[in-house]
């Protein structure tokens, strides 16, 4: 043996033993080699993906839903809601926006409003079709069951899409719900006389007078076995007065996403300071 190799030898031999890294170093030099190198030459071999896809894609069907035919609304709402899961962003993304956006299409005060009745029966329509993972048989339960009397605030015989959303959140919340439109304001106020509601809903649309409003509210706290009858109203975005108080209302619940959730905490803290 040469004597160089025997100094190479010697020279390895004296090495340390490889040094074992933490596992929380491990995972970092993973994540650092994965970011630095892998993530890059993906992207290089399989292109960049595109940003904001369900935005582009939510806002593009919300402003073409109406449009076309009830089975190509429904397919296309069903192919963004697998199993049921994306029930709240599609309701939020795409039912809501199409509700306004189909709204500023037409002139509320035109004779004919035949289009207009059947655009937004479609969006009802697609929004029924909707699966909702958080209710049914293989769902979430719902919590305790509060009561609600609900007008729709309709003149024309069709609540609006905004009506129907907030209904369908009432519903995956455990809210045993009697539904009665605007109209058949005796009807309302025979249901609040005949059953103990903890809450009246009042869908605010476009082109509700607040005279009407404020009278359908004293009407249903003078007709309702519940005294304490909590009287609340919602719907549509831009309608609202500043002060509730105005509409002789106890308060707004905002978005008809929101209705079930604003109505049930404000119930909770009315129970809350009744027995403090």
């Amino acid at each position: 043996m040469a004597p160089l190799d025997g100094n190479a030898r010697q020279a390895t031999s004296r090495r340390s033993p490889p040094t074992h890294f933490a596992a929380d170093r491990r995972s970092d030099l993973i994540h650092d080699v994965a970011a630095r190198l892998l993530v890059p030459a993906l992207a290089a071999h399989f292109g960049v993906p595109p940003v904001g896809t369900w935005r582009r894609d939510a806002a593009e069907l919300a402003g073409s839903l109406a449009d076309g035919t009830l089975t190509e609304g429904i397919a296309a709402l069903a192919a963004l809601n697998p199993d049921g899961r994306m029930f709240r962003p599609i309701c939020r993304d795409i039912i809501l926006p199409a509700a306004v956006a189909l709204r500023r299409r037409y002139d509320p005060t035109a004779f004919d409003q035949s289009d207009r009745l059947s655009k937004i029966w479609q969006l009802r329509m697609c929004l029924l079709s909707l699966d909702d993972a958080e209710i049914g048989d293989g769902g979430l339960v719902p919590g305790a069951i509060n009561t609600a009397l609900t007008l729709s605030g309709a003149h024309d015989d069709m609540p609006s899409v905004e009506h129907g959303v907030a209904l369908r959140f009432f519903d995956r919340a455990g809210w045993d719900v009697c539904d009665c439109p605007s109209h058949g304001g005796e009807e309302a106020r025979d249901s609040a006389h005949d059953r103990t509601f903890d809450v009246a809903w009042i869908s605010l649309e476009p082109g509700l007078d607040q005279d009407e409003i404020r009278a359908t509210a004293q009407g249903l706290r003078r007709a309702s076995r519940n005294t304490r009858i909590l009287v609340l109203g919602g719907g549509a975005a831009g309608l609202l007065p500043a002060s509730p108080g105005v509409l002789d209302l106890d308060g707004y619940t905002g978005s008809p996403i929101e209705a079930a959730v604003i109505a049930e905490s404000t119930l909770r803290l009315r129970r809350a300071i009744r027995r403090a």
